[in-house]
């Protein structure tokens, strides 16, 4: 079924108060933007105004060479990473990359790893000899069996642990300065005091704490804590 043309509506107008195209919806002024835009020639918010550069915030200084120690390395390789952490083996101060923290870290973890497995299979080894030798005791000694002494195998199992040990104490001790002087230069980096590494005294948050630390991103502020002659030759 279909209605007549509406009369009070001129020829060629859109029924039902319908604006045309390009004009504005009915009630606003011609030109005034819709609701939620941005006027004309005006920048929507968050956005630079035309012909005007964006904000970009300051980048930290970097070494733009692998062995410039007096900046942070960015994007660091393994190997880099390595070569810095002992080349700054009790350096307190300036900063030190992510990437240079991860990859030490990485390297570090490797070293104990391989002591702490030695010391592993040689308690495991020790333990199984010893309870070996008390089932021995307990069962037979009553009936005149003669228990043979300890054999190569409980021998080597003790001096397998001895050795482990004594290895792990001795790569712990020399990692323990490098490890903490890169986690104080990381702080440094993240715009942080290096003092803020004794977080990890508070009992169960401390190393969490710290290790939210040192995975933020750098940060210009942590320039500060470069080395006198850094600054002094930036002039």
């Amino acid at each position: 079924m279909t209605y007549p043309p509406n009369p009070e509506v001129p020829s060629g107008q859109p029924q039902g108060g319908q604006p045309q195209a390009g004009q504005a919806p009915y009630g606003q002024p011609y030109g005034q933007p819709q609701y939620g835009q941005a006027p004309y020639g005006h920048p929507q918010y968050g956005q630079a105004p035309y012909g005007q550069p964006q904000y970009i915030a300051p980048q930290p200084r970097g070494a733009s060479l692998p062995d410039d120690l007096t900046l942070p390395l960015y994007g660091a390789t393994f190997r880099q990473a390595t070569k810095r952490f002992f080349k700054q083996y009790a350096n307190f101060s300036g900063r030190a990359s992510l990437s240079e923290y991860w990859w030490s870290t990485l390297f570090t973890t490797l070293l104990i790893l391989v002591p702490t497995l030695v010391v592993t299979v040689g308690a495991v080894l020790v333990g199984v000899t010893v309870a070996t030798y008390s089932t021995q005791e307990q069962g037979l000694s009553g009936d005149g069996y003669d228990f043979a002494e300890p054999g190569p195998l409980d021998f080597g199992a003790r001096v397998l642990l001895i050795v482990g040990v004594v290895l792990l104490l001795v790569v712990w001790f020399a990692l323990l300065v490098p490890s903490l002087s890169i986690t104080w230069r990381r702080l440094h980096d993240a715009g942080f005091p290096g003092p803020y590494y004794f977080f990890t005294l508070v009992p169960s948050i401390g190393s969490v704490i710290i290790l939210v630390l040192v995975l933020l991103p750098s940060k210009p502020e942590g320039q500060r804590f470069d080395r006198p002659a850094q600054v002094s030759s930036g002039r």
